[in-house]
């Protein structure tokens, strides 16, 4: 079978973690914050945010523990989809990653204040779920304590 370049894109952004049913996030606000994730760990010679199923963890977590963080979600995406849309002309997930990066850079560096706090929570939000247990969404087969080499030390972690 002979695979061109579009048919190799779109197998490889296909997500590589079983899709659970969105119920706290729409699709499209799920593309937008695994965008988020993948700039936050992107791949290299490991797996990032995205491949390690980070999406799925913020997700169940919305409709758990992190439920108050779920209006900073609800607000937090529009405000970033406007003010990229403002300040490139376009929307952030159709950015390429490096265009993504400096956006983001922007914001980091920005005025406003609420679309940075959002960002922060989105950070903490995508450390967790890649560093964590798997048990709670994120961190699919243990990619990052595999990246550490700490997956020996954190066989049948309980937290």
């Amino acid at each position: 079978m002979k695979i061109d370049r579009r048919l190799f894109l779109t197998i490889l952004s296909a997500p590589l973690y079983p899709a659970i049913p969105l119920v706290m996030l729409t699709a499209g606000e799920a593309r937008v914050v695994e965008a988020l994730c993948a700039q936050i760990i992107p791949a290299d010679d490991w797996p990032g945010a995205k491949e390690a199923g980070v999406l799925y963890y913020i997700e169940t977590q919305l409709a758990g523990p992190l439920e108050r963080f779920v209006d900073n979600y609800k607000n937090g995406i529009p405000r970033l989809m406007s003010a990229c849309r403002e300040q490139t002309g376009k929307l952030f997930t159709d950015l390429d990653p490096a265009q993504q990066k400096q956006f983001l850079q922007t914001v980091e560096a920005g005025p406003d204040t609420e679309l940075n706090r959002f960002w922060q929570v989105v950070i903490d939000h995508t450390m967790q779920g890649f560093y964590g247990s798997p048990k709670h969404g994120g961190n699919k087969d243990e990619t990052s304590w595999r990246m550490l080499a700490i997956a020996d030390v954190m066989e049948g972690h309980n937290h």
